[in-house]
């Protein structure tokens, strides 16, 4: 004979299920919480008394207090509640902590594109219409073409010819010696810039990428007691991060997290420098089309310091985080219209959403010092970026931050040094102390540039006096 199961067992089973649940809710909240160390002391210990000793507490007297009924009911209800509001700081812990290995996850590999290219006025359509046809390419200045040639041979088998010049290679392709050519994106953007205008004699009959690992290029700093170097790059693309293409942006941040300072040096792209390891001379915009490895080197070379990780974003990031942040007030030291939106910017402060940012810190041909002034704006740009974020007014925009930032920053700074600042941010709340600072030139010329061999390329001479300035004032702050 079965036994009957009494109100009384259900109503134990119930409470008993609702504690168990809720004591998991409270251990995996506190695991996160203390596997990543993002909060204070302070706020580790309010939590400690709301989600961690307030339902042990309501366990405690639903399950095993003789009380009224009616009471552990009630009680069982403010459970329910806790259980809620822990799922959904769980929600937003595992949000922020997924977000953080993703944004260093992808640092260790960059993607480098390739176009197959024939003539405007071919018969050639697709890419199997080159079949045991000749294709040109140039080896010289890509260390990866033969690994691209291997890929292109899985999918059409051609008769590869070395031409040996850059020009070369697409003149043999007009002069209709070589059926097609091969070529990297990013040097098909720069034909587009020049006098050779690539696109109007060419279409692409194919597109593929190579994956190319990044060399461990990072030196690991205690951020909380040592100034510490990054190197920003700005890649002049709306797809993937891990696109390997030209840094037009490139700023070097020294920060100091004891005197909470800030110096900043941008570098404008053309700037005419030795790339490393190479020991070529070239526009510094031209090192990303190597890996952002390339670009650290050279710029430690050009201003004798040692950068300890990078941060690279590209058109998407700039957009997406100014309208995260519910727009910036970013400060123009100019009066001038944008070439891209022909926007009006006003001398001095200026609200922009995310669109606007991006025109503000892109034009260059409002200004007779160009790229100067557009040094300048990137750095208000970032001026007003750490303003706001670093404001209590990015709690209420932290959701849509994290989710709109995913897939368009990547880094090496490791996780534990970025929680450990967002952490140090929280308990203090500091006002950082930011100051920019450019290196400047003058305009020149060059045909020996190490990616455009043969091509006159504009660029801009380095004047050492300020180049000098700059690294006095990145020194000053260690």
């Amino acid at each position: 004979m079965k036994k009957k199961i009494t109100k009384r067992k259900i109503r134990s089973i119930y409470f008993i299920v609702i504690a168990v649940i809720l004591l998991l809710s409270v251990y995996l909240n506190t695991y996160l919480l203390l596997k990543y160390n993002i909060l204070p002391m302070k706020f580790l210990a309010i939590y400690f008394i709301l989600v961690g000793l307030i339902p042990i507490l309501l366990i405690f007297f639903t399950v095993f207090k003789s009380i009224r009924v009616g009471i552990k009911y009630l009680l069982s209800g403010i459970e329910i509640l806790y259980l809620i509001m822990l799922f959904i700081v769980f929600c937003y812990l595992n949000q922020t902590f997924n977000f953080l290995d993703n944004f260093t996850k992808g640092y260790d590999y960059e993607t480098k594109s390739y176009y197959v290219l024939v003539n405007k006025d071919s018969n050639y359509n697709d890419i199997n219409d080159i079949e045991n046809k000749t294709l040109g390419y140039f080896s010289a200045i890509d260390s990866s073409i033969s690994k691209a040639l291997e890929e292109l041979n899985k999918k059409v088998k051609t008769k590869t010819i070395v031409i040996e010049g850059f020009s070369e290679l697409t003149n043999e392709l007009y002069n209709n010696e070589v059926d097609a050519i091969i070529m990297l994106k990013s040097y098909y953007d720069m034909f587009n810039e020049s006098e050779d205008n690539i696109e109007d004699k060419t279409k692409i009959l194919y597109e593929f990428s190579i994956k190319e690992k990044i060399s461990d290029i990072g030196k690991d700093s205690n951020v909380l007691e040592d100034t510490f170097y990054i190197y920003i790059s700005g890649v002049d693309t709306y797809g993937s991060i891990t696109d390997r293409t030209r840094s037009d942006v490139n700023i070097v941040m020294g920060i100091n997290p004891k005197t909470y300072e800030i110096k900043m040096v941008s570098i404008p792209r053309d700037y005419y420098v030795t790339l490393i390891p190479f020991n070529r001379e070239d526009k510094l915009t031209h090192a990303g089309w190597y890996g952002v490895e390339t670009s650290v080197k050279t710029i430690e070379n050009l201003l004798d310091i040692e950068i300890n990780y990078y941060v690279k974003v590209n058109f998407n990031a700039v957009i997406k985080l100014v309208d995260a942040l519910g727009g910036v007030e970013v400060y123009s030291n100019y009066d001038f219209y944008s070439s891209g939106l022909n926007h009006h910017f006003k001398e001095g402060y200026n609200k922009v959403d995310g669109e606007l940012a991006l025109d503000f810190v892109r034009t260059r041909k409002a200004f007779l010092e160009g790229d100067r002034v557009r040094g300048e704006n990137q750095q208000a740009l970032i001026k007003a970026i750490i303003d706001k974020a670093a404001s209590p007014a990015i709690l209420t925009k932290y959701d849509d931050i994290l989710k709109t930032l995913d897939g368009s920053f990547t880094t090496n700074i490791p996780t534990s040094s970025i929680t450990d600042l967002l952490k140090m941010q929280l308990d203090k709340m500091p006002s950082w102390n930011l100051t920019s600072f450019n290196v400047n030139g003058t305009d020149g010329s060059s045909t020996t540039t190490y990616s455009a061999p043969g091509q006159e390329l504009y660029v801009m001479i380095p004047d050492e006096e300020s180049i000098k300035e700059a690294k006095e004032a990145l020194d000053s702050i260690k």
